[in-house]
């Protein structure tokens, strides 16, 4: 016969295996299915050579010039400069080396995944450092395929996972003082500076209502706002050095004192567009609504509790006022609100502390209780649709390369060192469907054969590469949005060997008309044109 401890023991056999086999079913797979979902959306930025993220092509554009110019090997040194001091010096410092070893589409590529990386990582270490809820992790994912990435908000994307690692360590210095912390944030917040201005402001905002909110002494508050006196400082320093150093200041940012609120043409729907440019920059976009509002019921329905630090209400306050008082465009800057639909899950995730009855451990008996399944159900509800989405993505994508390779080529037409415009009449793609998918894919020719293509962004401010004061081509400016408004003489026609035409029927037989050069039609494929300026007389 058994002794008492080992029937004991052969009793205890199956309900271990059973609390086995629970514990990797709650713990175990729903982890691994999250570390699938990051891997997934990491092989998005692989999938188009050139992909139809709206703004991509000028930051390529911008780095191999940059590139091109600190070698003293470009042709347009007495157009352009170099301005080190700006808010995008990083992003595209920390590209340059990389197109030593790979393609420019590539380099950016590959730095654009590793601050979706780096986003995930700042966010899950954040959200451990708050004790909060892990299941509520794959929140940190899906936002970053959203509006700012289908515009190729390139500078801003690198900064955002410096962004939540400053908003970390802010938090826990407002936690616990120290002259190294402050050091620390004030050199992070500096580093953010040089990262972007806008996700800088918008972090630094976070990190003073961290300062105000966690210490409860009002001498403790001003320690901990101590170090944000230095980076205020230090945007006043640019502030004033951009308008002293830069005599046509006026004219790169058109329109400069105008501001759009964008609550005249948007009305209510504002407040779902906000939840909608988590997804995309599109009205198809709001399809993932339910999404949306199942993420945002998850942490009730598993009975978590708001943390009890309440200072995690900070970032989403912060980003509710974006999505409620921020302007659609100011200072000549465009899309202002609509790119924090980046921060808005991870803001609300990190909310949450799980209560201990949602998290308790398996039961000691052999079976699951019915709310336990219904809480890893809906685990993987919200794991499926982030598949959903990134699926999409990925056939979107798949759908664009094919659709692009008539620019592929009309560049092996070209010869390299040239000037050339660009006329896109239609910059949406069907493909992606993205409205502005093609508006500044031309700027490629630049990126990979040292031409320079107009409208260009080194008229604006916050550029790495900027043209001088007097070779500024301000009547080419607005021709990004109103090709049809080009003008022979006007645009100065003549300086430029190549024209870069996206239109689906063909060009009016007098467009180029003029009494100084021929220009031939170099070649046709799909809606692409190319012409070429020839004899001048």
């Amino acid at each position: 016969m058994n002794s008492p401890s080992e029937r004991a023991d052969t009793a205890a056999s199956p309900a271990s295996a059973s609390l086995s086999r629970s514990g990797f079913l709650f713990d175990w797979l729903p982890r691994a299915l999250f570390i699938v979902t990051l891997l997934y959306g990491a092989a998005l930025f692989w999938i188009a050579p050139r992909p139809p993220l709206v703004d991509l092509p000028q930051h390529a554009a911008q780095v191999m010039l940059l590139r091109d110019l600190l070698e003293h090997a470009s042709p347009w040194q007495s157009l352009v400069r170099i301005n080190l001091f700006t808010p995008y010096l990083i992003g595209y410092g920390l590209a340059l080396p990389l197109t030593y070893v790979m393609s420019i589409s590539a380099a950016l590529k590959f730095m654009l995944m590793l601050a979706y990386f780096g986003f995930v990582a700042a966010g899950v270490g954040f959200r451990r450092h708050l004790n909060g809820d892990a299941r509520l992790d794959v929140l940190f994912i899906p936002g970053f395929f959203g509006f700012a990435f289908a515009w190729g908000f390139y500078t801003f994307l690198v900064a955002a996972p410096f962004g939540m690692l400053f908003m970390w360590l802010t938090h826990r210095f407002a936690t616990q003082p120290s002259l190294a912390r402050g050091t620390g944030v004030v050199l992070a917040g500096t580093a953010l500076f040089f990262c972007h201005g806008l996700v800088f402001l918008f972090a630094c905002a976070i990190g003073t209502g961290f300062a105000l909110v966690k210490p409860r002494r009002f001498v403790d508050k001003i320690r901990a706002l101590a170090p944000f006196v230095p980076l205020g400082l230090l945007c006043i320093v640019y502030t004033w050095w951009s308008h002293a150093s830069d005599p046509v200041l006026g004219k790169t940012i058109e329109n400069v004192a105008s501001v759009d609120w964008g609550w005249k043409d948007m009305g209510w729907k504002r407040l779902l567009a906000f939840p909608t440019m988590v997804w995309g920059l599109t009205k198809w976009s709001a399809l993932y609504l339910p999404l949306v509002a199942l993420m945002g019921a998850a942490p009730w329905i598993w009975r978590d509790r708001i943390n009890p630090d309440r200072a995690v209400l900070v970032p989403m306050l912060a980003v509710v006022v974006i999505w409620l008082f921020v302007p659609n465009m100011a200072l000549g800057t465009a899309y202002l609100f609509q790119r924090f639909a980046l921060f808005l899950l991870p803001a609300y995730a990190l909310m949450f502390v799980s209560s201990k009855s949602s998290v308790a451990q398996a039961p000691q008996t052999g079976h699951v209780s019915a709310r336990r399944l219904r809480d890893l159900g809906l685990q993987f509800a919200i794991i499926a649709g982030c598949w959903i989405f990134l699926a999409n993505q990925s056939i979107r994508l798949h759908r664009f390369a094919a659709e692009i390779a008539p620019l592929e080529q009309m560049l092996s037409r070209t010869e390299p060192n040239q000037r050339a415009i660009s006329l896109i009449f239609d910059a949406a793609s069907e493909a992606y469907w993205s409205p502005d998918a093609y508006l500044q894919q031309a700027l490629w020719y630049q990126a990979e054969k040292h031409g320079f293509v107009d409208p260009n962004f080194a008229q604006y401010l916050p550029q790495i590469v900027r043209f001088r004061p007097d070779e500024l081509p301000v009547a080419a400016s607005t021709l990004d949005r109103f090709p049809g408004a080009f003008d022979w003489k006007k645009n100065n026609g003549r300086m430029y060997r190549y024209f870069f035409v996206r239109k689906s029927d063909p060009l009016p037989a007098n467009f180029f008309a003029n009494d100084e050069c021929d220009v031939s039609l170099l070649m046709r494929s799909g809606e692409w044109s190319l012409y070429e300026r020839r004899n001048c007389r």
